[in-house]
């Protein structure tokens, strides 16, 4: 919580901000979620300090860069010691971008005009963090990926910013450096976490603003940048898919993955001959190619789990419209059926009591449970957002489906995982408001709902993610390609590292008790993925 000042406090922190803001006090952009805001801070760090200098610069102008549109003004509020923007919309990875002249400082003897520059933005190696933001700062400054190091590149005037003083505040401490005769400087990156980058350049012109005159310009520039350092994991490790594919089922028993069903044509365009109806045997072992193991229904959206030496297909919908028709017909299905692997043959489950699809399920001890999705009711486009959730006692000879105690979210295209005997329901999307980070947990000992923590990440972070517990851990890989792991207490999520793919709409699935295996989905640069991937985790 922010400190109370007294009155005395706060005038004295005033004159330490105007006469020596450089030694303490700089301007940071900082992102949030819930709702997606931009907030400005005037402190040591990318984080609120004291509220009483806040005054100083509520009137800064930041502007939103993005690729495909004309850099958009955004002006902050003054309100509960806090600078923030009005909630921002659009999806999309953007960079934020400030400057702002703090008048003449006479420091030492030494009088200087004070300019501040901030920049924030995605994660480190998005392409956001090359667009062109020297219109609107005075230092630009570039950050950029290569190998296992960060590498900052300093610009002034269109030319290299040699020797300025670069200092970086992260995870791994804190690190000093200056920028050679390219403008170029480099620090280690080998944890996830924010860091607080700052660069110093000194432009020997004298001039005068207002009233005071001043013999050089001290240009900063600050940076609030997120890192995910890579996982280490083998890219292609096993064979490729015979088909890419999104929106399908999955699980691993023994040393076979099996794949069922998924959408294989392009996105958001859906039929029936682009439906995949097979279920698909992997086996772990090296040079093993994929097989065709049965036939069923084609579907996608659906969810498929394991348990024990069998198979459990979920719902899902059906395109009705063949490929050469005009308009899209999908209808979302209740079936549930059940792969022997032992016998090989499918058998039918109870029918879900609704349709459903872009749903997922879990496993927690013989428990199936079924949370989220939608039905599609068929030509009209009509659908409808469920606000009910299942589960079928596998114990049981003849099991039927179980309501839970209702939802408090309505969401689809979420994940579900287990940890500590609860059911995490991880992100989606809203019926209203769009993709969130949000997460929801189940207790099937008290038969209630709780709010977990948020994902890390913007809300598209939430979209199309996959969710599994490795050795008692809960880990979700999201759009972005972040790997996270929820904390063992359940209130937060600890950022793994970052993967080559990024991937949604895709299956994680743990091979042993310290490897992941990824498998389909698609990212929005690259498109689908046949790429069969693995992250080992220690």
């Amino acid at each position: 919580m922010l400190r109370k000042l007294t009155s005395a406090l706060t005038a004295s922190l005033l004159i330490l901000a105007i006469v020596a803001p450089a030694r303490a006090h700089f301007l940071w952009l900082v992102e949030s979620e819930s709702p997606k805001q931009l907030n400005l801070y005037f402190s040591e760090g990318p984080y609120a300090d004291e509220p009483a200098i806040l005054k100083r610069v509520a009137d800064a102008v930041a502007f939103r860069l993005t690729d495909d549109k004309e850099p958009q003004e955004i002006k902050f509020t003054l309100a509960n010691d806090e600078l923030t923007s009005a909630e921002l919309k659009g999806r999309g990875d953007s960079l934020y971008v400030l400057t702002r002249s703090l008048g003449v400082m006479d420091r030492g003897g030494e009088k200087f005009l004070l300019q501040y520059n901030a920049k924030t933005g995605p994660t480190l190696g998005k392409s956001a963090w090359k667009l062109d933001a020297s219109k609107h700062v005075s230092l630009d400054v570039v950050p950029s990926i290569q190998d296992d190091q960060a590498v900052v590149t300093a610009t002034f005037a269109g030319k290299p910013a040699a020797a300025a003083q670069v200092v970086v505040e992260g995870p791994e401490g804190k690190v000093e450096a200056e920028t050679d005769a390219q403008g170029v400087a480099k620090f280690a990156i080998g944890k996830a976490g924010v860091y607080a980058v700052r660069v110093r350049y000194i432009e020997k012109k004298a001039g005068q603003s207002g009233d005071d005159k001043y013999d050089t310009v001290r240009h900063y520039t600050t940076l609030t940048l997120p890192v995910v350092p890579k996982l280490n994991e083998s890219v292609s490790a096993f064979s490729d898919l015979p088909e890419a594919v999104t929106s399908f089922g999955a699980a691993v028993v023994g040393d076979s993955l099996y794949v069922y069903g998924g959408h294989t044509g392009d996105a958001h365009h859906y039929y029936y001959e682009a439906q995949n109806g097979s279920l698909q045997r992997l086996s772990l072992k090296k040079e093993a190619k994929w097989e065709t193991v049965a036939e069923g229904p084609k579907l996608q959206g659906l969810a498929m789990v394991a348990n024990g030496d069998k198979l459990y297909r979920l719902g899902g919908f059906t395109a009705m419209n063949k490929k050469d028709e005009e308009g899209r017909n999908l209808v979302s299905q209740a079936d549930a059926a059940v792969f022997d692997l032992k016998t090989g043959e499918w058998s039918d489950l109870p029918k879900l009591p609704e349709p459903r699809s872009s749903f997922d399920a879990a496993v927690l001890g013989n428990t199936i449970y079924v949370i989220g999705g939608w039905a599609l009711n068929g030509e009209d486009n009509d659908s409808t957002w469920h606000k009910t959730a299942y589960s079928l006692d596998l114990s049981q000879e003849n099991a039927e489906w179980t309501a839970l105690a209702e939802p408090p979210f309505q969401r689809r295209a979420l994940s579900v995982g287990v940890q500590n005997g609860k059911l995490y329901a991880i992100g989606g999307m809203q019926e209203e408001g769009g993709p969130t980070t949000r997460v929801d947990v189940y207790d099937p000992q008290t038969k209630t709902w709780s709010e977990g923590p948020s994902l890390p990440g913007g809300g598209m972070d939430g979209f199309g993610t996959s969710a599994f517990p490795v050795d008692g851990k809960l880990y979700a890989s999201t759009m972005s390609g972040r790997l996270v792991r929820l904390a063992a207490d359940g209130k937060s999520w600890e950022t793994v590292g970052g993967l080559t793919n990024e991937r949604f709409f895709h299956r994680m699935l743990p091979i042993s008790d310290d490897q992941l295996i990824f498998v389909g989905g698609a990212s929005m640069s690259v498109g689908k993925f046949s790429e069969v991937d693995v992250v080992n985790l220690k």
